[in-house]
């Protein structure tokens, strides 16, 4: 159809494929974290994260260029910077999604997490920390779930911004000879004889 992308449609429509965006990548994340939570550390578990975390950024990428694609294709009046708004739409709603599902998961699944998570820090570390240090981080143990919550929202919105400006530059495709083989030049051209 020729009709222009409302910023109606374009908040609908990212907000629908942002939750399936959102939720790919939770769903991706929950694995990795229950793979991990699973048994002990080897290198089967790092090799399967590994795959995973590939699968999670390669589609991350593909489904976004999918439904930017099919933005286009349904609406052939929208140029490069409607897609690049749509894509940054879909990035925030996706972004929230897939916080708010972490956020969930940390808090009431799993709760453990973050005991998890400043254990491998204290094993890392644990001779280099001071009391102090020792003090902040139990602190932030408190407050873990929220403070990934945020933390996670900022990366992956700010990850989505930079990918939905990478791909609407071609998206949708561009003649770069259009603007200086238009139909009136094409009639005032010279005959080559």
């Amino acid at each position: 159809m020729d009709t222009p992308v409302s910023p109606e449609i374009l908040r609908r429509k990212a907000a629908q494929n942002g939750l399936v965006l959102g939720l790919f990548t939770a769903a991706c994340r929950l694995i990795s974290q229950l793979v991990s939570n699973a048994g002990t550390v080897s290198a089967g578990t790092a090799v399967l994260n590994g795959i995973v975390w590939l699968i999670q950024f390669a589609g991350c990428i593909w489904i976004m260029k999918f439904l930017m694609e099919r933005l286009v294709s349904r609406y052939s009046v929208t140029d490069n910077a409607v897609t690049a708004k749509y894509g940054r739409l879909l990035a925030l709603t996706s972004s929230i999604i897939f916080s708010a599902v972490m956020f969930f998961y940390m808090e009431f699944v799993s709760p453990d997490t973050a005991a998890a998570q400043m254990d491998l820090i204290y094993e890392m570390y644990g001779s280099s920390l001071d009391s102090n240090t020792r003090s902040a981080l139990q602190k932030i143990e408190e407050h873990y779930s929220r403070i990934a919550f945020v933390s996670t929202l900022v990366y992956s919105w700010l990850y989505g911004v930079v990918l939905s400006f990478i791909l609407s530059r071609s998206i949708p495709k561009q003649d770069p000879f259009a603007s200086y083989m238009n139909e009136n030049d094409r009639n005032n051209e010279p005959e080559i004889s």
